[in-house]
């Protein structure tokens, strides 16, 4: 048995992967509707601009963040026999590939602000993080994950049955 992962051809893509997120948190940008209505409607008071410029600073914070954990995607998960391959995408291109040993790799879905944020973990240190940006939703991280467990339950069961250690 195999277990792939790969990353589709709109995850590949740094922006299609930030434009999927925006879509599903667009909760996220009801404030620039504020922006847009405090432009629309001048003339301005000394308070309303200082709010305008404050609201503004937080917008790009808020913009800063999303960019900024959007860059590192994960591109590719191959469980081959006891082999973990899991390709890293530095925006559009695959800039990392790490194999790994099976029994050494675990996987995690935590919790940051309400985003799901899935964790792969090797020996208790942390080898990626997947954010919910693309594809990726808390319900296809829990599904990988429980894939993931299912497959390292398989192996498991094989070396026993092949009486290896």
């Amino acid at each position: 048995m195999q277990l792939n992962y790969f990353s589709s051809h709109s995850d590949r893509s740094y922006s299609s992967r930030i434009f999927l997120f925006i879509k599903r948190n667009l909760w996220l940008f009801l404030f620039d509707l504020i922006i847009i209505l405090f432009l629309a409607l001048p003339p301005y008071s000394w308070a309303e601009t200082q709010l305008i410029i404050v609201l503004v600073f937080l917008l790009l914070v808020r913009d800063i963040v999303i960019l900024k954990r959007g860059i590192l995607h994960l591109g590719k998960f191959e469980a081959r026999g006891n082999d973990i391959i899991i390709g890293i995408l530095n925006k559009n291109k695959i800039s990392k590939e790490i194999t790994e040993w099976l029994p050494d790799i675990d996987l995690e879905i935590k919790s940051w602000m309400g985003f799901p944020i899935m964790y792969i973990y090797k020996e208790n240190e942390v080898l990626f993080k997947q954010h919910s940006y693309g594809s990726w939703t808390g319900k296809k991280m829990k599904e990988f994950v429980d894939s993931f467990y299912d497959y390292k339950k398989e192996q498991n069961l094989w070396k026993i049955y092949k009486g290896e250690d």
